[in-house]
């Protein structure tokens, strides 16, 4: 049986206006295809030389710049949350002094650690960084890591969401280690894929994700690079691991690695309902002239529409910087919950699994029975409308 496809999956790597988006830097559909590293038991895309090549284009853009900005208030509870980790670990490392930060964005982290005496250093490909890094007294080297311009070694080397976008993780962390003194920390903040592995859930595709982690496969990621494992972590806040990995006096082995790739294959075979689930749910709501649709949490969307029969819908989202503007793909811009008490649906799917709950809560309280809400946890799970 092949693997689960999305043959024209939505480019996403911003929110633009509809006349920004005719800029054609790159195009605006890809296929899309789940595939297994069984070395790791991770869940990967299957790598596209064209979807890699278009991937380095927007990386050097000012467009993709990483969640934690100074622009985005709803990031700040997930980057406050991540800096309450980065101090347990730095305070059972009080030797940790030098810190390099892969893929620094807005360069929020780097600023707090400077401030707390730190010596601090971040790269990014994108020139946003570097003129973020500029308001904050930060230096950022505007390259891909690793880079020349990186010298020397560091006591601790850190991202937030950047090893899932990586084509080569193993080689990539390997390349921290060849940076870090001996004891040097590696801390890693990946999106958590566990649950939608579990449930067959597809809502986690994106082009920009070729890696999708568990506790397990994360951990077996570090291990193949050669580091010690200190800890993988759930995130307190929003749907994240946290990782730390540690160069020892030698380089860690891989252990535990599975040899078959029976886990993957009961994703696939979950995920294919899950689809059809989907779909019927969406053909149940949408046949009925009288019934509207809205897809709350609009990312999460994208691999279902692609995968459906062409239906009406509109989009919302809490996201203040993405109100009214568009993916790439797709003309339906992004409404927030002043548009929604302006201009009600019948229906609508929440696609956040961590947040469905609050989500639905807002909206009852707001409208009570007058739109019918349904999660994607519910629907994965059979129920329909």
């Amino acid at each position: 049986m092949p693997n689960i496809t999305i043959p024209q999956l939505p480019f996403y790597w911003r929110l633009v206006s509809r006349a920004e988006k005719a800029d054609g830097l790159v195009a605006s559909h890809f296929p899309f295809e789940f595939d297994t590293d069984p070395s790791l038991g991770l869940v990967i895309e299957r790598r596209d030389p064209e979807v890699l090549a278009a991937l380095e284009t927007i990386y050097k853009t000012a467009h993709n710049i990483g969640y934690l900005q100074d622009a985005n208030e709803i990031a700040r509870p997930y980057g406050t949350d991540f800096v309450r980790y980065l101090d347990e670990v730095l305070a059972a490392n009080p030797g940790t002094r030098r810190i390099l930060e892969i893929g620094c964005g807005g360069c929020v982290v780097l600023a707090e650690l400077k401030g707390r005496g730190h010596e601090v250093l971040g790269i990014d490909s994108s020139p946003f960084a570097a003129q973020e890094g500029a308001k904050k007294g930060v230096d950022v080297i505007t390259d891909f890591f690793p880079s020349e311009k990186v010298t020397g070694l560091y006591d601790m080397i850190f991202h937030v969401d950047v090893l899932e976008h990586t084509s080569d993780p193993v080689s990539f962390l390997k390349q921290h280690y060849d940076k870090l003194n001996e004891g040097g920390l590696v801390v890693v903040n990946v999106p958590d894929a566990t649950e939608s592995i579990e449930i067959g859930d597809i809502s986690m595709a994106m082009h920009q994700h070729l890696n999708y982690f568990t506790v397990g496969s994360l951990a077996r990621t570090l291990q193949a690079a050669g580091l010690e494992v200190v800890s993988v972590d759930k995130a307190r806040y929003g749907g994240s691991l946290y990782a730390v990995g540690r160069r020892g006096t030698a380089r860690a082995t891989a252990s535990g690695v599975p040899s078959s790739e029976a886990p993957f294959n009961v994703f696939e075979a979950k995920a294919r309902q899950v689809i059809a689930n989907m779909n019927n749910a969406v053909e149940l709501i949408t046949s009925n002239p009288a019934h509207t649709l809205g897809y709350y949490v609009p990312l999460r969307s994208l691999p279902y529409i692609a995968c459906a029969k062409p239906h009406s819908f509109r989009f919302f989202d809490d996201t203040g910087h993405w109100h009214q503007r568009e993916f790439d793909g797709v003309d339906v811009p992004v409404e927030n919950f002043s548009d929604l008490k302006a201009k009600p649906v019948s229906h609508i799917i929440i696609m956040s699994l961590t947040f469905a709950d609050a989500i639905r809560r807002k909206i009852q309280a707001e409208f009570g029975d007058r739109i019918k809400t349904l999660t994607l946890a519910e629907i994965a799970g059979g129920a329909l409308p």
